[in-house]
């Protein structure tokens, strides 16, 4: 689902994020952030919004994007050793921020994180944008930051070290939107956050920050402080990023984070609890009565930053933060569910109602005037989940082996991945709620560096084809493999061909058909089908 600012014209990039602003006669706590936009905004009363919608924003995004496209002029990725220091500093330590004064004069005071590199550009880090990979999942974490026990008023955590698992309680007084936990990437964060010493410790330095800070700059009705915080160590970690350099070629602005590995030992199993977390039980629906109201949502929403949320609707997922985030030790999250009697409406009741296109990302309340939304949602979850649903792809992992038993083949690394929801289709879930799952293994054969992808299939009649990818060129396939995951979902589990072509060109991308399936057999496939497929996959690496 899009979202749209409804101050804003259509296409107008961000080049500026500034204070954090605190009104200091309103009665209800509605922290903003200002943001600049070119062309200038301030015609349409749009100088900030709300700091719910951080998630969304970064230096260089399209708001209210129609024709324009994003365009950052450079890209590089970076991993943390033992030695990095993030040292604290301001964007000022970045030669050419912008030609224009009253820009650079504001840009040059915010808070920044410095990488000093040997022989390799300096990084120059927004330290808010940092937080906003690594702490605002959503509209709620960013609301959060700036309170002092929201998190412990929400959630109750208990960790069995011994057992390697951790419950995580999701009390009735949250206000954390119940569909968020449906996104994998979603509670993953939630769960490092909540876990993780070093990530609380340098989530926490934000409130203290803000509280103690903010009555120092008091101007026009506004406290207003800028953003800093103190980072968690992050050795081991890596990101990619967004930017550009400055004529020198010595340093190097970050101005989008696209992808971040976090280095963390969590608990292997977590699951998360609250009565609302429900699933179909096996017994007939009842028919008749009162049953929820359906609301259909939207293709796109407005946000209006002036007017309450109501608490009245599980609020609507923006999902506007698009980062890509994995953890180095994999480890699985769950919604632990209650069978719940389905309900079966009666012949005469209405289809869904549109849901209002106007939405509050501000915290819902029993005064809110129009529904909720956050901005939550959309962050890709590309941590590898090989462990968990190794039961998925028994068949597919055996042929994988003959590969290297019998055809020489090296397997150079083998990852799977949940697929994300794409507009209003639900393929990427199976019947129990869960994701699917797609698997790649890169292979390589005589010099030749290929990718299997098999997608899972639980519970359909039909096989999808192996596809192999052969690559020359393997720089970008991260973004490539992204794609394809979003496109087999748009095509209805079927693979996105003309975009595959697109790619790759019109024979890097072949398709291997399935051995049949027998039912009953432990596999779902004859041994004697898997060594043929095998085969076949050999002959077209």
């Amino acid at each position: 689902m899009g979202a749209r600012f409804y101050k804003c014209d259509d296409d107008v990039r961000i080049v500026h994020i500034g204070k954090v602003l605190l009104r200091t006669s309103d009665s209800s706590y509605r922290p903003s952030i200002e943001v600049w936009c070119y062309p200038p905004q301030q015609k349409n009363g749009f100088h900030a919004t709300a700091f719910s919608n951080v998630p969304a924003l970064y230096r260089g995004k399209i708001i209210n994007q129609r024709a324009l496209t994003e365009h950052h002029f450079k890209s590089g990725e970076h991993r943390f050793s033992v030695n990095d220091n993030l040292r604290k500093s301001t964007l000022a330590e970045f030669p050419d921020l912008t030609n224009v004064a009253s820009v650079r004069n504001k840009e040059s005071e915010q808070s920044a994180f410095v990488v000093d590199r040997v022989n390799t550009p300096k990084l120059v880090i927004p330290q808010l944008e940092l937080a906003r990979v690594l702490f605002y999942a959503s509209s709620y974490l960013s609301r959060a930051s700036l309170m002092s026990s929201r998190l412990l008023t929400d959630f109750r955590v208990d960790v069995n070290f011994q057992r390697d698992y951790a419950n995580i309680e999701v009390l009735h007084t949250s206000n954390f939107p119940p569909s968020a936990f449906n996104d994998s990437a979603t509670r993953a964060m939630l769960s490092w956050l909540l876990i993780d010493k070093n990530a609380k410790r340098s989530f926490e330095s934000i409130f203290r920050y803000f509280s103690t800070e903010n009555h120092l700059d008091v101007s026009s009705g506004y406290k207003r402080w800028l953003f800093h915080f103190d980072p968690p160590q992050m050795s081991g970690w890596s990101f990619s990023y967004d930017g550009r350099l400055d004529s020198s070629g010595r340093y190097f602005l970050v101005e989008k984070i696209t992808d971040i590995e976090i280095n963390a030992q969590m608990p292997f199993r977590i699951y998360f609890h609250n009565p609302s977390f429900t699933h179909p039980d096996d017994q007939q629906p009842t028919s008749g009565g009162k049953g929820p109201e359906p609301y259909e949502q939207p293709e796109e929403h407005v946000i209006d930053d002036d007017r309450e949320a109501s608490d009245a609707n599980q609020a609507f997922l923006l999902g506007e933060n698009t980062c890509a985030v994995r953890f180095k030790h994999s480890f699985s999250t769950t919604k632990a569910t209650k069978p719940k009697r389905s309900h079966r409406p009666d012949n005469h009741q209405n289809k869904p109602k549109q849901a209002s296109d106007t939405v509050s990302t501000n915290e819902p309340g029993s005064d809110g005037e129009i529904p909720s939304a956050d901005m939550g949602g959309g962050m890709q979850d590309c941590t590898d989940h090989s462990e968990a649903y190794a039961s998925r792809f028994t068949a597919f992992n055996m042929m994988v082996k003959m590969l290297e038993e019998k055809y020489a083949c090296t397997i150079i690394d083998t990852y799977t991945h949940e697929l994300d929801q794409v507009g209003r289709s639900k393929c990427h879930l199976i019947d129990s709620g869960a994701k699917r799952t797609i698997r790649c293994v890169v292979v390589e054969l005589n010099g030749h560096v290929n990718y299997l992808l098999e997608v899972d299939v639980t519970g359909l009649s039909k096989w999808l084809s192996t596809k192999c990818v052969r690559q020359i060129d393997t720089r970008n396939w991260q973004e490539q493999f992204s794609r394809i995951k979003k496109g087999v979902v748009a095509n209805s589990l079927s693979w996105p061909t003309q975009d595959m072509d697109a790619m790759f060109g019109l024979k890097k991308h072949i398709g291997i058909s399935h051995p049949k399936s027998v039912e009953g057999h432990q596999t779902g496939i004859p041994t004697e089908s898997i060594l043929d497929w095998a085969g076949r996959v050999a002959d077209k690496l």
